[in-house]
């Protein structure tokens, strides 16, 4: 049979066990969010181990991925690894592996079946094309894990993910092989930052939209300023007093505030999916418009915020951590 033929043909006759692969891989994933998020500790900790082992000092890029030669022997793992501020001119990372179980059964059981589908082409279908197709089906995986660890690590230092990992005060978590494609899952840079870095970011984001994107704000006071359709997702003001600021249209997806203080704001049609105003202090907010779904408030400041039935139905309370929570530390309104 000729391979160019044979090869579509293989093509065509899994499509439709790729396709319904891909309808349940995403699904499958987010019942493993619990066991993901224990993994990233799990490393974390042995890489804690690692770099005492190492004597290593401190690293502030961190890489979690599967690698490609793992795969390829079916091999099922998580990889880490920490590099100091030399980044990848670093050369002795600190590195661990952890193994992930049947975390990516659905795949391994779709390279069963194309390997299965393979024997009817007479070896003109190798097992390189097969990988391939694994390959390819690895983005989606790599896209949907980045995804639900960027949720679930927000309150990395509430749960003690990194303690066992000593970082600078700016450093990075990233999902992927560093010389290929990554996304990041948490982002850290504890320096004071003036406001005038604050207004210069602003203008910069008008010419480079992802400018603002994990952004992290620091021990700053932030005054008479208007952020106006700008990609502000996952931004972080931490120790940071805002202050007669509009923030209009805005995406600030999963915006954080610990420890801030938020004074006359508007953030009028913003989509605040899931953004954290806990532990901090809010006053003459306006919401008008906004997204607040999953967005997570003090139970305790609700009647002063002034939302529209619409929104209240949607946020998530926090009780104060000197009450008790019945064991919740969540719940809806």
């Amino acid at each position: 049979m000729e391979r160019e033929y044979a090869l579509e043909q293989f093509q065509e006759a899994v499509k439709g066990r790729l396709e319904e692969y891909r309808d349940r891989i995403g699904e499958h994933l987010l019942k493993y969010g619990a066991y993901l998020e224990e993994l990233v500790k799990t490393a974390m900790n042995r890489l804690g181990e690692e770099m005492r082992k190492e004597k290593k000092e401190y690293v502030c890029y961190l890489y979690l991925s599967f690698l490609k030669t793992d795969l390829i022997e079916r091999r099922y793992r998580l990889y880490l690894h920490g590099l100091d501020i030399r980044w990848y001119l670093d050369e002795e990372p600190a590195e661990v592996y952890v193994d992930t179980e049947d975390l990516l059964e659905p795949l391994d059981q779709l390279w069963e079946e194309l390997i299965e589908e393979s024997r009817n082409y007479g070896g003109a279908v190798n097992k390189y094309d097969i990988q391939g197709l694994i390959f390819d089906e690895l983005r989606v995986i790599d896209g949907t894990i980045s995804q639900i660890l960027r949720w679930r690590l927000r309150d990395w230092e509430e749960k003690m993910i990194f303690d066992e990992v000593v970082r600078t005060p700016y450093w990075m978590l990233k999902w992927g092989e560093y010389r290929d494609q990554t996304e990041i899952l948490v982002k850290a840079d504890r320096t004071a930052k003036e406001a005038s870095a604050w207004k210069k970011e602003l203008k910069k984001a008008l010419h480079k939209p992802e400018t603002l994107i994990f952004g992290y704000w620091y021990q700053g006071t932030y005054k008479e300023s208007c952020a106006a359709k700008l990609d502000m997702r996952f931004t972080v003001f931490e120790e940071c007093r805002l202050k007669n600021m509009t923030f209009q249209s805005c995406n600030l997806e999963g915006s954080r505030f610990p420890k801030s203080s938020l004074e006359n704001l508007s953030f009028e049609n913003c989509n605040l999916k899931g953004a954290d105003f806990t532990g901090c202090t809010l006053k003459d907010i306006s919401f008008a418009g906004a997204d607040l779904e999953e967005a997570i408030f003090p139970r305790d400041i609700i009647p002063f915020l002034g939302l529209e039935p619409e929104q209240f139905q949607v946020i998530r309370l926090k009780a104060p951590k000197s009450e008790p929570s019945n064991g919740r530390k969540e719940e809806k309104a």
